[in-house]
């Protein structure tokens, strides 16, 4: 096990003093409090010990930055860390009120605290159910990569917002707010995130008119690749993408013909659910592949639902929110770690607001034994 600064146990007991804090206040209900205090002292069991910090490299930019930044103005970052994005996350992590950052577990444990600030928000204003609740808490993805320095809790806590005001409270506009810090973190999901409110201000709550935009959006996106030849494009990333994977040979291209579509569709479920068992290269990634199957066949199970009435087309459009970004991801990402890491937020979201958004299934009446043997 790596060396533990004394500085990053301080900030450690600051946040499980205030996991505490919550718990003795009654915010925080018993489950909720030993998966948060668990989810809080993971940090110490991921890098270094469960995996080398160099199997995400990108941590060491962050924190790099982020020392930079509480120190004196630097060009380090923009010298070394490699993109404007490296740079954007790294102040976010620098302005966070963490007492000390010193290493890739001080970064760690700023995603741990916005985990339970997200946490609180849900739960305490009453958006989570009991089986949202569960998944939140228990989604064996967003523990992980909440448990390291990375910048996917941001990037998960922006697209929430965005979702939770587009949706939730209807407000278009401060909705849109909140992707802004996308547009410096992760770009391709402020393109992504961007569907639902375009959806919403062609549509609006008019059924025949989000088919429509619907039908008119398929038929833009195949005309843009097929006809302004942005395939081509695509196919260089998608190249450049499988051998920065480790990919060996020639990736299949995605053709110029009817057969994109069943193309892109198998790509979008196939980023779903990659590594499949027979995929699995070890034991991490075997356990990571009965993830896949434990989590499709829930995300399989809400996108079947009945909406409630008034939120189909909310439903529909959150529907096509994964579906579109699944078939973007699905198209150039060929390394299972990234998938599972790209992934994550966006089932987390389908799950966290269809369960809003739809009609559970009734739950079969028990049988009472007794009463069958009275009769």
């Amino acid at each position: 096990m790596s060396h533990i600064d004394i500085e990053d146990i301080a900030n450690a007991l600051c946040v499980l003093c205030m996991v505490l804090g919550l718990r003795l206040t009654n915010r925080l209900d018993a489950l909720a409090f030993w998966v948060l205090l668990l989810r809080v002292c993971m940090v110490f069991f991921t890098n270094d010990v469960l995996f080398p910090v160099s199997y995400m490299p990108d941590q060491l930019r962050y924190i790099r930055c982020a020392i930079m930044y509480r120190g004196e103005p630097s060009e380090w970052c923009m010298r070394f860390g490699y993109a404007v994005t490296v740079s954007s996350a790294a102040k976010v992590f620098a302005a966070f009120p963490m007492p000390f950052m010193v290493s890739v577990r001080s970064t760690s444990l700023v995603n741990m605290t916005l985990v339970i600030w997200m946490y609180l928000l849900l739960h305490r204003g009453g958006f989570l159910t009991e089986e949202s609740r569960k998944f939140f808490l228990l989604y064996p993805s967003f523990i992980l990569y909440s448990a390291i320095g990375v910048r996917d809790i941001f990037i998960l806590l922006s697209m929430m917002m965005a979702l939770y005001f587009l949706f939730e409270r209807r407000q278009f506009l401060l909705g849109l707010a909140c992707t802004y810090p996308l547009m410096f973190i992760k770009p391709q999901n402020f393109f992504m995130i961007l569907v639902p409110f375009a959806l919403t201000a062609l549509a609006g709550e008019s059924r025949g008119r989000m088919i429509m935009t619907v039908v008119l959006g398929f038929i833009f996106t195949f005309a843009m690749l097929l006809g302004a030849g942005y395939l081509g494009e695509l196919n260089t990333y998608r190249a450049n993408f499988y051998l920065e994977d480790g990919g060996m040979g020639q990736v299949e291209l995605l053709s110029a013909s009817p057969y994109l579509a069943i193309q892109l569709l198998s790509s979008a479920i196939g980023v779903l659910l990659m590594p499949m068992p027979w995929q699995a290269g070890g034991a991490f990634q075997l356990i990571q592949s009965v993830e896949n199957l434990i989590v499709g066949a829930i995300v399989f199970a809400y996108w079947r639902r009945q909406p409630k009435p008034g939120m189909e087309n909310k439903f529909l459009n959150l529907k096509l929110f994964l579906f579109s970004s699944m078939m973007i991801y699905g198209a150039v990402i060929f390394n299972y770690g990234t998938a599972a890491r790209y992934r994550f937020p966006f089932l987390l979201l389908f799950v966290l607001f269809a369960d809003r958004m739809t009609i559970a299934p009734a739950k079969k009446p028990k049988l009472d034994k007794t009463a069958k043997k009275t009769s």
